[in-house]
């Protein structure tokens, strides 16, 4: 519920741009005619400059222009902006003059829309940053219970003012606290402190079925309208990934029910093996410049390849073009660390851009792999980690991909810690898997790749 609140503010700064867009071409035509006694219609340009409308979209997307948390200041949306708007620019040009048939000549009117653009797309995120920042539009939270999640919610939503949730209490019946928020030690006058509060939702991290009073409480707050959510859906709407308490037998048979994803899975089979045909015809032109590129700056194999789990726990050869020195593990295997040092210096080029991967397309086609999923783990890690977590081996229920929900979400995964946390995005994928997903995680690994993020 606060999850689609916050996707709704994304989707009305959306909304926004894109009226700003049709906005500034209607301002710049207008102006055109003035300034050069044309006889332009709005009407004309708009085909041609929605597609390009559309891939601005995509480009701010993907430049983090509606992550929320860039609205915080004005200098902090200026200089995003400004950064958008020149790869915005570097669009449009390329599509009016480089694709033909578009029947109209945009030189001026083009300079005149992205100038009036950049101009009224400042002005309303401005606005808009204003606007999100009002106390008027913040909810009011208070958690039922102080367990490991419900703590790890309060600090978090601290850290995201963006999300206009703020936590003013919280009861806990053990004696535990939580920093920076009142703690009350009973629910008696529940309902009246609710109302002083103006507390609009309610986030229950202890069932009411085994406190008997908390109940009765509860059910005199039902004519304040007051939302009660569960803190696994909360969690889970808030963080997009599963809490480590609701991980169980249970929670596998209420949520993986694999029937209702056949479609889905037909589909994304048939989109993969289209994108792994175009890929294969990129890694055949690219395989020559980068294989000698291999071969001059750390003499030896250009290939790399390991033997992986997949879909059902198959165990299949995965390939890359080597980015490590030779015999890096010759004191054994060990997970890649973050700026390990066994990486060559073009590896580590060939990492950041992700082009080490190109070869894996052949792993796609012969439905080994997927472009998103979770990531493919070598056998004798996933049986160290299993033992460690014993419901690690349910993320083989899908094809592992070369990017996946877990990659895209935190930056990169050593520890035994980190590796519970990427099992909880991973079944959050597995969970909620569909092709909206996918494409939000491909979006979310183009920024990786253009922010030079990879490891």
């Amino acid at each position: 519920m606060d999850r689609a609140i916050f996707t709704l503010r994304q989707l009305a700064l959306v909304a926004g741009d894109l009226t700003v867009f049709l906005l500034s071409l209607a301002l710049a035509v207008w102006l055109r005619n003035v300034i050069g006694e044309a006889h332009l219609t709005f009407s004309s340009h708009l085909p041609s400059f929605s597609a390009i409308f559309f891939f601005w979209l995509v480009a701010f997307y993907v430049l983090d222009l509606y992550d929320l948390t860039a609205t915080r200041s004005a200098i902090g949306v200026f200089r995003n902006l400004v950064s958008s708007m020149a790869a915005a620019a570097a669009l449009a040009i390329a599509f009016f003059y480089l694709t033909p048939g578009i029947g109209i000549a945009p030189k001026t009117t083009l300079f005149l829309d992205l100038a009036t653009t950049t101009v009224l797309l400042l002005a309303w995120r401005l606005v808009y940053a204003k606007f999100l920042r009002s106390s008027k539009l913040r909810m009011r939270l208070v958690f039922v219970g102080l367990t490991d999640e419900a703590r790890e919610l309060i600090r978090e939503l601290g850290t995201r003012p963006e999300l206009g949730l703020d936590v003013v209490g919280a009861v806990a019946f053990d004696g535990s606290d939580a920093p920076g928020i009142p703690v009350r030690r009973s629910t008696a006058g529940f309902a009246e402190y609710l109302k002083t509060e103006r507390v609009s939702t309610v986030v229950l991290a202890t069932s009411p079925r085994s406190h008997p009073e908390l109940a009765r409480e509860l059910y005199d707050c039902i004519f304040l309208k007051i939302s009660f959510v569960d803190i696994v859906n909360f969690y889970e709407q808030i963080t997009r990934r599963v809490p480590i308490s609701a991980i169980s037998h249970i929670w596998f048979l209420e949520n993986l029910q694999e029937s209702r994803k056949r479609l889905y899975e037909i589909a994304k089979r048939g989109l993969d093996f289209a994108g792994a045909l175009a890929l294969g015809t990129v890694t055949v032109v690219l395989t020559p410049f980068i294989a000698a590129a291999i071969f001059v700056t750390d003499r030896g194999p250009i290939f790399f390849s390991q033997e992986r789990l997949g879909r059902d726990g198959h165990v299949f050869r995965v390939r890359k073009f080597r980015t490590m020195i030779v015999d890096a593990e010759k004191d054994g295997a060990r997970f890649a660390e973050k700026n390990d040092s066994r990486v060559t210096a073009f590896g580590h080029f060939l990492r950041v851009t992700r082009l080490d991967e190109l070869p894996q397309c052949l792993n796609i086609l012969l439905g080994e792999m997927s472009f998103i999923g979770p990531r493919p783990e070598r056998p004798e890690f996933a049986k160290t980690l299993t033992m460690d977590m014993p419901y690690y081996p349910m993320r083989l229920l899908v094809r592992p991909g070369l990017s996946g929900w877990a990659q895209v979400s935190y930056p990169y995964y050593a520890t035994p810690e980190e590796h519970r946390l990427k099992l909880q995005y991973d079944l959050y994928y597995v969970k909620n898997r569909s092709l909206v997903l996918d494409s939000v995680t491909a979006l979310r690994t183009l920024n990786t790749i253009l922010h030079a993020r990879g490891q």
